[in-house]
Parts: structure tokens; sequence; C-alpha cells
């Protein structure tokens, strides 16, 4: 019965670079004094309260990604940074995991992490073992909306149509679906902007030499 319980465990932890979340370990059929004693052995270690590698080696980028998804808890996403770091959008991780959750929760804060609560809570539900995330068009009006500088968030527009991470009509939906966007006006003019400078580019590439 253990045998089958860990395998199940185990089955959890691979979808999610090894780490599973205490409620996730109880519904698998794990006792509560059966987690603490691989915490205590040192077979389990935690990453967030009731959020556990499953394993003694190094906790690697992701695996903390998903530990703080998880402690976020049901309808978490990873955003704004952090969500441009999956994407590709940033050059590298900022010093903080940045996670939205629904606007229906609360949750208690952790070290290293910034919650954000969402403006509504219709979002997709992300598949098995896929990271939950922000969308890009999401990502990119988070990161415009908080953005130190018009010029800032004109970049962010123009490097996510540059890394065809997302299209002017995704990035338009994703506007209007916002009663409150910094610099709406200037944002609809860069959008429209780099969409023809995108398609310009395409143009381009498909004439004959």
């Amino acid at each position: 019965m253990n045998g089958e319980i860990y395998s199940s465990i185990d089955a959890i932890a691979s979808c999610q670079a090894g780490v599973v979340s205490r409620r996730q370990a109880l519904s698998a059929g794990l006792t509560p004094g059966a987690i603490t004693w691989q915490l205590r052995r040192g077979r389990w270690r935690q990453i967030y309260r009731g959020v556990y590698a499953t394993h003694a080696s190094e906790i690697v980028r992701e695996a903390r990604l998903w530990a703080a998804v998880l402690y976020a808890g049901a309808g978490a996403r990873l955003s704004h940074e952090t969500a441009a770091e999956v994407h590709g959008l940033v050059p590298r991780p900022a010093t903080l995991i940045h996670v939205t959750v629904p606007p229906t929760r609360r949750v208690r804060p952790a070290q290293g992490l910034t919650i954000h609560i969402a403006a509504r809570a219709d979002y997709p539900s992300a598949p098995r073992g896929i990271l939950p995330c922000t969308m890009p068009e999401e990502t990119v009006l988070d990161l415009v909306h908080a953005a130190g500088s018009l010029d800032a968030a004109r970049g962010l527009v123009t490097s996510a149509f540059t890394a065809k991470l997302t299209s002017a009509g995704r990035l338009w939906l994703a506007m209007t679906s916002r009663k409150r966007l910094r610099w709406r006006r200037q944002l609809e003019e860069i959008v429209a902007a780099a969409a023809t400078a995108a398609a310009a580019g395409v143009m381009t590439e498909a004439l004959p030499a």
C-alpha cells in the first residue's frame, strides 16, 4: 500500500520538477506523520510552508517556480517579471518570484514571493505538467502597467512582437478586458505601430532575393 502511495506521489512530483504540496501528498494517501518522517530523515525538504522538494539534491529554478505556485494555491499563476522569464521576454530571472491569485483568495506572504490579486478569475487552467503562468499578452500588460516610463512600456511591447510571443489581436483583446491600464491611449498607438512593423518585417522576409 505504501509503495502505491509513494508511486502516486512520485508521479505527481515528476510533473512538477520534483515538488509536491502537502495537500497533494495527503490526497495521495500519505499521513501527516509520514510527511514529518520524510522531512526529519532529510528525504524531503520544505521550500515554503506546506510545499516540499521530494529529493535531497539542489533545488533548481523550475522547482522553485513550481513551489511558489503550489504555495499560493488553487488558481495561482506565475505573473509579471516571473511570467516574462518563463516566456523568454526578459534575459534573466528577477530576484522575487511573482504570483497572481484569483480575486476571491488571499495568500499569506512568504519570503521571496510577491503576491498579486487578479482583476478577474476566469483564466483557463494549465495542463498537467505545465507551469501555470499568465499568457504573454497579459504578462506584457502587467509589466506595462508597472513600468517606470513610457519608453520602458514601448520596449516591452516591441520585444513581445519581435519574439512573436503575441499578436496585435490578442493584445488588443487583453487591453479591452482591463478597466485599469496605465498609458492606455499611448499603448494603443504603440501596439498599432509595433504590429505594423512586425507585419512589414514578415513581408520583407517573404520577398524573393
